[in-house]
């Protein structure tokens, strides 16, 4: 239990008066002893265990009822993350709030989402309480810290509306601990809004141990975790890939490949799930057969006039528990020439690269491939170029930069162990020493992401044969990527740097057969590689796919919305659009902008494991369902009114009879 007017309790000592009253009159007449008594205190002995029980119901009432009023003062709360924790004011309140499109699953009887129904019942509980002097909202699509004025008004904010943007809930904390330090807070509460999905809280990330250790070196900071994991049965999601436009003489038609994905769909049978396609405003629909997994249309084919060199379409499903997933965005347009450099002194090697990106996974696509020496680096066309396989010391001074830059612009550049020794450092990277294997003639791959990324399962779902790898020699090296896989002795194979655009990967090893089977087994070599030129090529392309986050469109500066028109962000507010998916123009250029691949994929964390990572913090998780309407606490002054009522009710009753007593000794 707690209470909005704490102070009031200081006054519960008042509930003794009563006993101190009738102490005091026990004292307050001389007892005389008189004969023609006596026969009247015998009389008094036969009843006096009754009449003491009286007296004691009466004190007793009395106690209650002043009691009771005490509290009705107070304005205590019930609820049940309230019963163990009775905490004073605090000087500022944070909320970190979930915006990412997982958070919008709704119940449809209630017809509210997991992230409003959280602001309503948050908004109501702060109402009720004291905050303190600031309230500060940190959402996870902007990032941002925003004072807000009161509680009620987190309900109609910018900021806490829906997004088609992953959250990063350690990137939220990071911010919170920032705030906390510079403002000097004392007393705080943050309130976590979440579902508790493992792409956004992360949990394997290293940064949480960072977080705790920073956290207990503050005082007074309580931690809130309002948590919906539970998610209606039978959510279906949709997701457009691999979109290309080809003409044939006159003719000409959309290829592409439609993905359904269903959560809990336990009942295994097959229904019939219409899809309807739009390009261009001109609308089809077409039935797939759904089962327990979901459902797959690969190669889907969509005519379209010949003249229509580029444009855009989209995918959409029946309404369900949440709309944000129900359709997809895609662009489209004429596929560019896609271009590859490779860098190496060593012939070899580089035609080990130049056969392996030299053959298109598509006959239709145009692949040119070119391999050249350090000391021809003026000759690159960066403008045109979508790979760049750089086996050679990492370059520094104006080659750097330029590589940088072309990172910027959207590319893909990966980095492969030079021969000779380097000490050179690039996007906090560089190169180590050589390695063999200790006490036996290979290293093999013991990990790698198959979800996601260059190492993903091909589109059957088969897993690529990384277990079947050999790998004699490979250089170890020092970076602050994320590991794509790793081998028995948890060196890296291959590691993905973070980078605001474009991509940057460096491989510890070789294709060729004196340091691996890349080369001879071959279909990782070139699925990797393909797949590489396959993202650096989005950027060339006057169409790009790209996932929803802040500065998604911030390349040009005259993107107008296309579509959706009804709920697309107004003028005003640039800076929200790259949150929410849709399709954007700047003239010759298309922008489609959508949920990330993981948000489709996703699983919620157990809430142990997320407990854990607060371990030594002062936390509570508060567990709610969608269809739960109920306040998170609610005041019960009415019921100790109610109390109070009956305890002076029943020590009049109860004195009654010795009132009547009183009246006939006196006669």
């Amino acid at each position: 239990m707690s209470f909005l007017q704490p102070l009031a309790l200081i006054a519960l000592p008042l509930v003794a008066l009563p006993i101190i009253i009738h102490l005091i009159n026990q004292h307050r007449h001389r007892t005389i002893p008189w004969a023609a008594m006596m026969f009247l205190m015998t009389a008094k002995r036969m009843s006096k265990g009754m009449a003491r029980l009286r007296h004691f119901l009466i004190l007793l009432m009395r106690v209650l009822a002043i009691a009771a009023l005490i509290f009705v003062v107070s304005r205590p709360l019930s609820g049940g993350w309230l019963g163990s924790i009775g905490l004073g004011k605090p000087d500022a309140t944070l909320i970190l709030l979930d915006r990412s499109p997982s958070m919008e699953m709704q119940d449809l009887q209630v017809g509210q989402s997991k992230r409003a129904m959280a602001l309503q019942k948050l908004a109501e509980l702060l109402e009720q309480g004291d905050y303190g002097t600031h309230l500060v909202l940190i959402d996870s699509a902007t990032g941002q810290l925003q004072e807000v004025d009161s509680p009620k008004a987190l309900l109609n904010l910018p900021m806490t509306g829906s997004t088609a943007m992953s959250a990063d809930i350690p990137a939220m904390l990071e911010t919170a601990l920032a705030y906390l330090k510079a403002n000097e807070s004392g007393r705080a509460d943050l309130w976590f809004c979440s579902d508790l999905n493992e792409n956004d809280w992360d949990v394997d990330s290293g940064r949480w141990n960072a977080i705790r250790e920073e956290f207990a070196q503050l005082e007074g900071i309580h931690h809130f975790l309002l948590a919906y994991t539970d998610s209606p049965p039978g959510n279906l999601s949709v997701r457009v890939e691999n979109v290309q436009r080809w003409a044939r003489g006159n003719d000409a038609e959309l290829i592409l490949d439609v993905v359904v994905r269903a959560t809990d769909n336990s009942s295994g049978t097959r229904q019939k799930v219409p899809i309807e396609f739009e390009v261009n405003n001109v609308r089809s629909v077409v039935e797939v057969d759904l089962d327990r997994q979901g459902a797959s249309l690969r190669g889907h084919r969509i005519p379209i006039e010949a003249k229509l060199s580029s444009g855009w379409g989209s995918v959409g499903l029946p309404g369900d528990a949440n709309p944000l997933d129900n359709r997809f965005f895609f662009v489209f347009s004429e596929s560019p020439i896609r271009k590859a450099v490779v860098v190496s002194d060593d012939a070899k090697i580089g035609e080990a690269f130049r056969r392996a990106l030299a053959i298109p996974p598509d006959p239709r696509l145009q692949h040119q491939t070119t391999v050249i020496s350090v000391d021809r680096i003026a000759e690159i066309d960066w403008e045109n170029t979508s790979l760049l396989i750089w086996q050679a010391a990492l370059p520094q001074g104006l080659v750097a930069s330029q590589i940088e830059q072309f990172v910027d612009a959207g590319r893909v550049v990966m980095f492969f162990p030079p021969s000779q020794s380097a000490s050179e450092e690039l996007f906090a990277s560089r190169w180590g020493n050589w390695q063999t294997a200790e006490g036996q003639q290979v290293s093999k791959i013991s990990w790698w992401r198959a979800d996601a990324d260059l190492l993903a399962h091909v589109e059957s779902g088969d897993a690529l044969p990384l277990n079947q790898l050999l790998t004699y020699r490979y250089r170890a090296f020092e970076s602050t990527g994320t590991p794509l896989a790793r081998f028995e002795d948890e060196a890296s194979l291959l590691t993905r740097v973070a980078t605001d655009r474009g991509a940057v990967y460096f491989c510890s090893t070789l294709p060729t057969a004196q340091f691996s089977s890349l080369e001879r087994e071959g279909v990782v070599f070139y699925v990797m590689l393909q797949r590489a030129l396959t993202e650096g090529s989005r950027s060339l392309a006057v169409a790009s796919q790209r996932n929803a986050g802040p500065g998604v469109l911030a390349d040009r500066n005259q993107w107008e919305p296309v579509a959706p028109t009804d709920d697309a962000p107004p003028l005003s507010h640039f800076s929200q659009r790259g949150l929410h998916a849709g399709v954007y123009r700047d003239g010759e250029y298309w922008a489609a902008v959508n949920r990330s691949q993981v948000e489709d994929i996703a699983q919620t964390v157990p809430v142990a494991t997320v407990d854990a990572l607060f371990d030594g913090m002062s936390y509570r998780r508060i567990d709610a369902d969608i269809g739960d309407t109920s306040a998170l606490a609610s005041e019960l002054w009415r019921i100790f009114l109610i109390a109070m009522a009956v305890a002076l009710v029943a020590e009049a009753v109860l004195s009654l009879p010795s009132r009547r007593s009183g009246s006939s000794q006196v006669h």
